[in-house]
């Protein structure tokens, strides 16, 4: 939806949401105002919170290359360990980084916050970010595992 704020801002939702099944692990992105329908396979080794972080950084990732400013951004996802997990003064690993450096860079220029929202409760948005990450674990995956290398703990500073 192009809703604007109270202050005449537009809106960019962009929903996220991910998919782990014994054949391997998508991300999906999708976002109406970006016209942004997007599935990333990422092979049978990705846990679902790297599936869900890498989801989050391509959202962002989409948001920076377009140059886009002085919007309000929205990116929703239904799980809310991910958004524990990148609130927490502990970085886990390079993806953790990755993701919070590019969302550090978007906020430069736009107003950004992660909400969550309740899964499968009819949302269009969310829905159709689930068919992108369904779709994406039925893509072949090509390149070598681990699609994203294992979570380590490392400091914030």
């Amino acid at each position: 939806m192009n809703d604007n704020n109270s202050e005449g801002e537009v809106h960019i939702d962009i929903y996220v949401d991910c998919t782990k099944t014994d054949s391997g692990s998508g991300a999906g992105i999708y976002s109406e105002q970006l016209n942004a329908q997007i599935s990333v396979p990422l092979g049978t080794h990705t846990s679902v919170l790297q599936t869900e972080l890498m989801g989050i950084m391509l959202g962002a990732r989409i948001v920076a290359e377009r140059e886009i400013a002085n919007k309000s951004i929205l990116i929703l996802t239904d799980r809310k360990s991910t958004l524990l997990a990148l609130n927490s003064c502990m970085i886990r690993s390079g993806l953790d980084w990755e993701c919070r450096q590019t969302l550090r860079c978007v906020t430069q220029k736009n107003r950004v916050e992660l909400c969550w929202i309740k899964g499968h409760n009819g949302n269009e948005g969310n829905e159709r970010a689930d068919e992108m990450a369904k779709r994406a674990v039925r893509m072949p995956f090509w390149r070598p595992e681990p699609a994203i290398t294992p979570s380590v703990a490392l400091s914030n500073s």
